[in-house]
């Protein structure tokens, strides 16, 4: 008998198929799914700006619509947030008001006095100045200056220098190498240098360039790098301005025209095709739809999107999986993800995608017995080690490689959990806000190894079940309100770890599960996942796709 409260596994049923039957008819043909990621203040108003320099007569119509777009979404507060309707941040507020005041100052007057007023009202100038309040600082300055808001020579200079390192030591870092290079290039050719940085940035310069030419060989013909149209507006921007390149500004200024929405906006990242889709079939795989002869193709489009070569960017091997096609990077996230899908599959180590995936994995763990995103040993930001990409990349090496606890690679990594656990039994996490992502995943991930009752395991269920709301779901672990993923995390990790699916906890958890479903079976995002540094974003498919994979746990531990 089900205890009373409990979800009936035919309620539970219900659900579950009448999401994946709306999945089913929203994939397109090639077996993928199409997510959709939320309209951006920040890319939308670099994007205006970069075609300003690069093209402004032939992108005059897009510079309008996007001029039209931020004064659209300006919030009452007068400031501007990561996504439509969000709460004002200081680097969308500041990137919106120069783009609006550099491209059309007077009829976007009074929109710029309501900007400028938000801005002063959370510390003005100084607190954009200040990186522990706007980690974008040096970018929002620039286009603040741009915009005569604010003096160029008080902006620091990007460090030319970076060029000139070694390639090893480059590939140490991710994401800012792009915009680090580029604008260095502008400084030089906008800025007054002394002799010795003259000298510098003159040997520096051509090294940029090559940088780049192998860049955007490695990213596809349309011109992206990333899949992120706010990247590339930042280094579009940088080499029009500085009057070099137009051959890759041209490339560029042409990937910004093609990813332009039709209301005139842009987000920070095109898509997240290839992540969503992963999720996805996990999530239809877990619910009894593994042999599914429909997720046949879903299946060969994620082994075809595997890297074949190494990328220059980070230093990583030949193996990997990128969160998007065709400018995606490899990473240890969608890699891991793409593993686990392929072990739903019946997919094993013999596989030839599987053991390069697997060897790619290996070969990409920090010393410590983690994993982070792109670069190894790397202790910077974003590129730190992160609590949920090493659960999962522990999983995709039980799941699809077979390896148990005792393995090399995976007792190191249960030694890093143990070391990384804060006192209080919650575990952090870099790509998502709060800490219910960390803990609820690392949970998952020690249970799977069987140290459900580890000390470590314990430790992250007692902060699970107290931080449980009172709606039965979860937020963030740090007062926000309940949301799908942050749900579905804790439950698979509670699930995942040995707890009973009686228990009252999980039931909370599906009860929540449950009534978030909307009408169209599918579940509602919450802005908690981290672009980088102080921007956030959410995503229409990622929530399906959790709230699946924790929903199809239960009704299997039911049945």
């Amino acid at each position: 008998m089900i205890a009373s409260g409990a979800r009936p596994p035919a309620q539970v049923r219900r659900a579950i198929d009448s999401a994946a039957q709306q999945l089913f008819a929203v994939r397109r043909p090639d077996g993928s799914w199409q997510d959709h990621l939320p309209s951006a203040a920040i890319s939308t108003a670099t994007s205006a700006v970069a075609l300003h320099f690069a093209d402004p007569e032939g992108s005059a119509e897009l510079i309008r619509s996007a001029l039209d777009w931020l004064r659209a979404n300006q919030l009452p507060t007068g400031g501007w947030g990561d996504g439509p309707g969000t709460p004002a941040t200081l680097p969308a507020s500041a990137f919106a008001v120069a783009a609006l005041r550099l491209l059309a100052a007077e009829e976007s007057r009074e929109d710029v006095r309501r900007g400028l007023d938000w801005i002063e009202s959370r510390g003005g100038m100084a607190a954009v100045a200040d990186p522990d309040r706007c980690a974008l600082h040096v970018l929002c300055l620039q286009f603040l200056a741009l915009a005569g808001l604010y003096d160029e020579r008080r902006i620091r200079r990007m460090p030319a220098a970076v060029a000139l390192l070694p390639r090893k030591l480059r590939q140490k870092v991710s994401f800012v190498v792009p915009v680090t290079l580029s604008w260095a290039v502008m400084q030089r050719r906008t800025w007054p240098q002394g002799r010795i940085l003259r000298a510098v940035s003159r040997l520096a310069e051509p090294r940029a360039y090559a940088y780049f030419d192998e860049l955007l060989l490695s990213q596809g013909k349309e011109g992206g790098m990333q899949e992120s149209p706010l990247l590339v507006s930042m280094v579009c921007f940088a080499f029009a301005r500085a009057g070099v390149r137009p051959d890759l500004v041209e490339r560029m200024a042409g990937y910004l025209r093609l990813t332009a929405r039709p209301d005139g906006s842009w987000a920070v990242n095109r898509d997240l095709e290839f992540s969503v889709t992963t999720f996805l079939a996990a999530g239809l795989q877990e619910c009894g739809f593994a042999d599914d002869p429909r997720l046949s193709s879903t299946i060969d489009w994620i082994r075809n999107c595997q890297w074949d070569a190494g990328f220059m960017a980070t230093g990583c091997p030949p193996g990997g999986w990128a969160w998007s096609v065709e400018s995606g990077w490899p990473n240890c996230d969608d890699t891991a993800d793409a593993l686990l899908a392929l072990a739903g599959a019946g997919c094993g180590p013999t596989d030839p995608r599987v053991r390069a995936g697997l060897d790619w994995l290996l070969a990409m763990q920090n010393r410590d017995g983690s994993w982070s995103c792109f670069c190894r040993d790397n202790h910077v930001a974003l590129d730190a080690p992160c609590a949920v990409i090493t659960s999962h990349a522990v999983a995709a090496l039980r799941l699809a490689g077979g390896l148990g606890a005792d393995a090399p690679p995976l007792a190191k990594a249960v030694r890093w959990f143990a070391k990384t656990q804060r006192p209080d039994g919650s575990l952090p996490c870099l790509w998502y806000r709060g800490s219910t992502a960390g803990t609820g995943q690392v949970l998952d991930a020690l249970g799977g190894l069987g140290l459900g009752g580890s000390d470590t395991a314990r430790r992250a269920r007692t902060w699970l079940l107290r931080t449980q709301q009172p709606d039965g779901g979860w937020g963030d672990g740090e007062g926000a309100p309940s949301s799908v993923e942050e749900t579905a995390w804790a439950v698979m990790g509670l699930l995942g770890a040995g707890a009973d699916p009686r228990e009252e906890a999980v039931q909370g958890g599906v009860r929540r599960l449950l009534h978030e479903q909307t009408s169209e079976a599918l579940w509602e995002p919450t802005l908690l996942g981290v672009y980088f540094l102080d921007l956030w974003y959410s995503d229409d498919l990622l929530a399906s796709g959790y709230a699946l994979q924790a929903l199809g746990r239960y009704w299997k531990a039911l049945t």
